[in-house]
């Protein structure tokens, strides 16, 4: 007896799950098996089983917008900031959420989830979900640099001075 809307799935991009993370909500639509006539290679079969409504299509300055909106609002950074995003085209509303300090350069880790939305702990729910593939485009491709520097300097008997400094710019970085 699962209602659309009942199950929700998340991404959540982060350098840990707990206290620094994006995440991107969507209620799930559910497929209607009663309504899956054909071969799976046709199109009617592929738009039933993999809803238009279920994909993650957004913009990443939407996470980034929502981080310093909740700066600019004064919400503590310890306390998880959440908004409802209207669609006029979708049945239920997406929910972006931001934790501590995520940082595009810094993500660590990526999770895929699933949430009951309707009934907590108590409501145990039986679906089986797919997910296809994730994908990312239209990257910014500019290169960027970076520079460590160190000095060690012995002032004879006095003592010992060390300077350490690093740098890196927009661009710089790996995917590990």
């Amino acid at each position: 007896d699962i209602e659309d809307g009942d199950l929700s799935i998340f991404i959540r991009l982060g350098t840990d799950f707990v206290n620094n993370y994006y995440e991107y909500e969507i209620p799930l639509v559910l497929s209607n098996p009663d309504s899956l006539e054909g071969l799976p290679q046709e199109d009617s079969y592929k738009l039933e089983v993999w809803k238009l409504e279920n994909e993650f299509d957004f913009p990443l300055e939407l996470l980034k917008d929502l981080k310093l909106e909740r700066n600019a609002a004064g919400f503590s950074v310890s306390e998880e900031y959440i908004k409802e995003l209207e669609n006029p085209e979708k049945r239920f509303n997406d929910i972006v959420r931001v934790k501590g300090n995520p940082n595009y350069g810094m993500v660590r880790s990526v999770m895929v989830g699933m949430r009951n939305r309707e009934g907590g702990n108590f409501n145990a729910l039986n679906a089986e979900v797919w997910i296809n593939e994730l994908r990312l485009t239209g990257l910014d491709n500019r290169g960027g640099v970076a520079a460590i520097g160190r000095l060690d300097m012995q002032l004879a008997d006095f003592g010992n001075l060390t300077l350490a400094g690093n740098f890196s710019s927009i661009g710089f970085g790996a995917l590990d």
